[in-house]
């Protein structure tokens, strides 16, 4: 701004000083709003499967700050002390992101009280004393020379880099043992094998929730080796024999639909809020009744959507209601 350049220095210090204690004011007020979306998952209604792709997509926070103030809105939710530090900047919120997983109704009185005016440092020690974890092994990094040409990289190196507790003479292998029948695979990849990576932890996320890629990996090696045994061998798979149509209406939804369901709907979630805006999300998808089929809604394509799981019980929710719905879940 030109005009802070023609402004007295003791101007400046005093309306700085101002800045930052507006500055906590909202982040304290923004963690406030946040939590209570969050609690009530309004998100659902504009759209959005998660906080977190409101956060990103809506107001345009990074990955990094959208995770961080959620972690530290749910934490006030269930402490409401730390937005009254944040106020008073006695918090900072990093430190806040920090404590949230270490913080209980026994412990969160004493703990916050020590992290007063504590840097992240500090706060890091202030949790190491709190919940004490075992030491970890030493590291080797090795950066191996010879990457094809033997020319060196953008790190001063070019070939394979390694990591773990390993002896120099394994450094080349590609797989690093960890614990037994437990090892570390260490590569570099593509964008389109990064593409369908995380297209492959969208499609398996009923089977593998927390995403885990390395189970991913394994379930993809598992049907590749098996594909290529069978080509190898030559061998073909066996004509499905057809099946009757029964007359009684069942919950199974036939192959047919769910193909074209899937493919109308490109793997997304279709679900639109009021002001147009579709939601798209790819994570946990699931086949959405328009008329519920305890409503006598058909199994048609017409009739079905896709839905990510967040949206397919919000829908269950408004159809049925909450505590109806509650219910059903725990006794599922």
């Amino acid at each position: 701004m030109a005009s802070l350049r023609r402004a007295k220095k003791r101007q400046l210090l005093r309306e700085l000083s101002q800045v930052v204690n507006e500055d906590r004011e909202n982040t304290a007020k923004m963690l406030a709003y946040m939590g209570e979306i969050d609690r009530r998952r309004l998100y659902l209604e504009d759209s959005y499967p998660s906080m977190f792709a409101m956060c990103t997509k809506q107001f345009g926070m990074s990955e990094a700050i959208a995770g961080k103030r959620i972690r530290a809105s749910r934490a006030a939710c269930r402490f409401p002390r730390i937005l009254e530090m944040i106020r008073r900047g006695e918090l900072h919120l990093s430190g806040v992101h920090q404590l949230a997983g270490h913080l209980t109704q026994e412990n969160h009185e004493e703990v916050l009280q020590r992290a007063k005016h504590r840097s992240m440092r500090e706060i890091e020690v202030l949790i190491a004393e709190i919940s004490p974890q075992v030491d970890r092994e030493p590291v080797l990094r090795e950066l191996v020379m010879d990457g094809g040409d033997g020319t060196p990289g953008e790190d001063g190196f070019e070939g394979t880099v390694v990591s773990g507790p390993v002896p120099a003479s394994s450094v080349k292998n590609l797989t690093i043992p960890l614990s037994p029948r437990r090892y570390r695979l260490h590569v570099t990849i593509g964008q389109q094998a990064k593409d369908a990576l995380e297209e492959l932890r969208d499609l398996l996320s009923h089977q593998i929730p927390d995403g885990d890629s390395a189970i991913v990996v394994e379930k993809a090696l598992a049907l590749l080796l098996a594909e290529t045994k069978k080509r190898r061998s030559a061998t073909v798979k066996k004509p499905r024999a057809k099946t009757k149509k029964s007359a009684k209406r069942t919950r199974v939804i036939p192959a047919h639909v769910w193909r074209s369901v899937f493919e109308r709907d490109g793997g997304r979630c279709a679900f639109i809020d009021e002001n147009g805006r579709r939601c798209g999300s790819a994570w946990q998808v699931e086949l959405h009744h328009c008329v519920p089929y305890s409503r006598e809604g058909p199994h048609s394509v017409e009739n079905i959507q896709l839905r990510c799981r967040a949206h397919n019980q919000f829908e269950a929710e408004l159809e049925f209601g909450e505590a109806f719905m509650a219910e059903r879940r725990q006794s599922a």
